[in-house]
């Protein structure tokens, strides 16, 4: 899922760069938060299993998802603040519980990758 991960990191990255040329800066940032969880997986996967051989287990794995997911939170809540005063709250919250949403569900998806590997691993050990 190193992959895909990538690739919706790359998503985000132009969602925020199409805002910051056309001047919704205040959009931008709360788009950025949106890089972490992806981003996250993407090094865990591909930079550190892959290219460096380092080993991680698959509660490290998953830890890192799960921090990655409350970093993002707590900046898409920080980063809507800028939305509460240009927007309606309304725009603001509605924001915040879909970007919630769709990090939980990415987490949960990339959560039982890691897991369904481990799995397949200790099949192959034993």
């Amino acid at each position: 899922m190193a992959i895909e991960c990538g690739v919706i990191a790359g998503i985000f990255l132009v969602f925020s760069m199409i805002f910051f040329i056309r001047k919704h800066t205040e959009w931008a940032v709360a788009t950025l938060p949106l890089i972490l969880l992806p981003l996250s997986d993407f090094v865990v996967e591909l930079v550190l299993l892959k290219i460096f051989k380092v080993e991680v287990t698959a509660f490290g794995a998953i830890l890192t998802l799960v921090i990655s997911v409350a970093a993002s939170a707590a900046w898409i809540g920080s980063a809507s603040a800028a939305l509460r005063t240009k927007h309606s709250k309304r725009t603001a919250g509605t924001f915040i519980a879909i970007s919630n949403l769709f990090n939980i569900a990415l987490a949960a998806i990339l959560i039982n990758d890691i897991l369904m590997r481990a799995e397949k691993l200790e099949a192959v050990i034993h």
